[in-house]
C-alpha cells in the first residue's frame, strides 16, 4: 500500500476529530502518522501533543510532589514559569532556552530530594545516607546546569576594546 503524500493527507479540524485522531495514534494506529505529522505543522501543536519532553519531566516531578493537591501543583507550575521567565530574559538564544529548561528541571529535582529527605521519618543510617547522596547528586547537576547557562551567556558577550591615552582596556559585557 502506498503511503499518502503530505499534500493528500486530510487533518481533522473539529475538536472531536482531532481527539479521535490522537486517540487512535496513542493506541498505536500507524496509519495516523501522516495526519499527525501534518497536524504538528500548526503552531503550538507539538507541545500540546506532548513533544516537549522537558515539560513532561517537570510535570511528572510536580505531580509527584503535589499529589492530589491542585493548589500546590499550580503554585509549583507558576514558580517554574517565573523561574523560566527570569532566567530567559529578553531575546534568548535556542541554546539558552534549552539550558534554562535544564536549570528549571534540576531546580525541581533538588527541591524534591530535599523535601523527601525532610519528610522522611525514622530513617536507618542506610536510608539517611541514600537521601543525602540523592540531595548531593541533584545539587551537583543543578549547579552544573547553572554554570553551563552562565558560560553560554559569557561566551555570547561581545568583547569591547577601548584605547584611552595609549592604555588598552578590555571590557566584556552586554
Amino acid at each position: 500500500m502506498a503511503e499518502a503524500k503530505p499534500t493528500d493527507v486530510v487533518v481533522p479540524t473539529s475538536a472531536d476529530g482531532i481527539r479521535d485522531l490522537l486517540t487512535r495514534a496513542a493506541n498505536g494506529d500507524a496509519s495516523t502518522a501522516p495526519a499527525v505529522r501534518k497536524l504538528m505543522e500548526r503552531p503550538g501543536t507539538i507541545e500540546l501533543i506532548g513533544g516537549n519532553l522537558a515539560w513532561q519531566v517537570q510535570s511528572s516531578f510536580v505531580n509527584a510532589i503535589a499529589g492530589k493537591d491542585v493548589a500546590v501543583r499550580e503554585a509549583i507550575h507558576a514558580k517554574l514559569a517565573n523561574l523560566r521567565k527570569e532566567l530567559l530574559g529578553n531575546n534568548p538564544t535556542p541554546v539558552e532556552v534549552l539550558l534554562v529548561e535544564r536549570v528549571a528541571a534540576c531546580w525541581l529535582q533538588v527541591q524534591d530530594a530535599e523535601l523527601r529527605s525532610a519528610q522522611a521519618k525514622d530513617l536507618s543510617i542506610r536510608q539517611a545516607d541514600y537521601h543525602q547522596r540523592r540531595m548531593d547528586a541533584t545539587n551537583r547537576r543543578y549547579l552544573a546546569a547553572v554554570k553551563a547557562l552562565a558560560l553560554v551567556r559569557k561566551l555570547a558577550l561581545p568583547a569591547v576594546q577601548i584605547n584611552v591615552a595609549k592604555k588598552q582596556v578590555n571590557v566584556a559585557g552586554r
